[in-house]
């Protein structure tokens, strides 16, 4: 890591979204152990952000703290994505079809909004930028759905559906292009408020990413 931070916002915040992005991306890989006195001299930070950044990613369970001491990346196993799937499965389709019920306009305008981006940068191939617009796409579902039960669930586990899409699109980059296909199915039904639909179209495409991991 050699990036600087740069004074905006807060350390804190900035801190977190770079470690955050380091690991979903691979850059810091999954087992490497995180040295907060390296960290923050790389940054430029004290290490106080730092300390409170890696406690943040701790609760997205983007890293671990070992018996032994110390703080590693997550190392997801097989089980531990077949556990993540029994869940997805269940509560993603049902935000997809609060989503059809309950969405504004508003919404409607910023999924419409992230297809189009993504359409432009699947042509690019820029894979940084898929990640971060499919993660917005798929939260934006969650809060059209309006139950509050329902999105702090999804929320909690944003972090290590992060690193589950990067792990599908590594092993299978052509899944960006069938990925942003059903992302334009689910929204057209969330769309035209066909609560069944969205819900099918959802549990499609989640069953589609899962079948690809299990290769």
């Amino acid at each position: 890591m050699t990036k600087k931070i740069i004074r905006r916002d807060t350390l804190l915040d900035q801190v977190y979204e770079y470690l955050r992005d380091q690991i979903v991306t691979g850059g810091i890989e999954p087992g490497q152990r995180l040295i907060e006195e390296k960290i923050a001299e790389e940054l430029g930070v004290s290490r106080s952000p730092v300390r409170e950044a890696i406690r943040r990613l701790e609760k997205d369970g983007l890293v671990v703290e070992q018996l032994q001491g110390g703080v590693t990346v997550y190392n997801p196993t097989i089980k531990d994505y077949q556990f993540l799937y029994e869940c997805r499965i269940e509560l993603e389709p049902l935000a997809a079809m609060y989503a059809a019920e309950r969405r504004t306009e508003k919404h409607i305008e910023e999924m419409e909004y992230i297809l189009n981006i993504s359409a432009v940068e699947v042509k690019e191939n820029n894979m940084k930028k898929i990640h971060e617009l499919n993660q917005r796409f798929h939260q934006i579902i969650v809060e059209s759905s309006e139950n509050p039960f329902l999105i702090k669930m999804i929320t909690e586990l944003r972090g290590v559906i992060s690193f589950y899409r990067s792990t599908i699109l590594e092993i299978n980059p052509m899944r960006k292009e069938t990925a942003l296909r059903d992302h334009y199915n689910i929204f057209l039904a969330i769309k035209e408020k066909n609560k069944e639909k969205a819900k099918q179209n959802m549990r499609k495409h989640l069953e589609a990413d899962y079948q690809l991991y299990l290769g």
